[in-house]
């Protein structure tokens, strides 16, 4: 989108326009994600942005089930983004966190080699789950900074794989692809040569279902077409 120009003031192409009455005003958005994955996924949508990281810690608390832990960390990225001062008022903070889950039990990104293969071997000839929780907040502007309002949604695909020998699995781990991947594989590389099937929506096992975060955008006004 080009830089546009009203009151002779310039508005740069990180903000969406929204028609609100009779008067134009500017929504930033803003993804708090370290993720080139989703950052890219958001783009898809033709929508312009900034990136601020998130700083939290990902830990697991005990006894803390897969769905709590899910909500726990997309609501803590989206608190932590919005909570800081340079987070001008009326910006949107849209968050994700996406895990793969086998059994009930959560994988994470490999921490090296032996448990990289280790995964692949664990989710061969079998059926696992992608599950992101999205949250979407857009901060307050007289209320001291208060969030003004949020938006949580979750959703989930089935995928299932087809059988691996253990050959594929160590040529697939010196790709490096897989090395930053939860579950360890990209559905987006070459990794999607082990997908027999899926369920459900292929960017949410990217990172980002993008239809359902598409629909929450909307509900604070920035749509993926430009206003008329």
């Amino acid at each position: 989108m080009s830089p546009d120009v009203v009151a002779g003031r310039e508005v740069s192409d990180v903000r969406e326009w929204v028609r609100v009455g009779y008067r134009w005003r500017v929504i930033e958005l803003i993804l708090a994600s370290a993720s080139p994955r989703r950052a890219s996924l958001l783009e898809q949508l033709g929508l312009s942005f900034q990136i601020v990281k998130p700083k939290i810690d990902e830990s697991a608390e005990e006894d803390e089930s897969v769905k709590d832990y899910i909500n726990r960390m997309s609501g803590s990225k989206l608190k932590n983004v919005l909570d800081r001062p340079l987070v001008s008022p009326g910006s949107v903070v849209l968050c994700a966190d996406t895990i793969v889950v086998l059994e009930n039990e959560i994988l994470g990104k490999p921490s090296c080699r032996d448990e990289g293969i280790d995964m692949l071997q664990r989710l061969s000839d079998k059926s696992h789950i992608v599950m992101t929780d999205v949250s979407l907040g857009q901060k307050g502007g007289d209320s001291g900074g208060k969030t003004e309002s949020t938006e949580t949604f979750r959703v989930e695909t089935f995928v299932k794989f087809r059988k691996l020998n253990l050959d594929e699995c160590k040529d697939y781990w010196k790709t490096d692809e897989p090395r930053d991947k939860a579950g360890g594989y990209g559905i987006q590389g070459r990794g999607a040569v082990f997908v027999e099937s899926i369920s459900g929506s292929y960017s949410n096992v990217v990172g980002l279902p993008l239809m359902e975060t598409a629909v929450a955008l909307s509900v604070f006004g920035i749509s993926v077409f430009s206003p008329g």
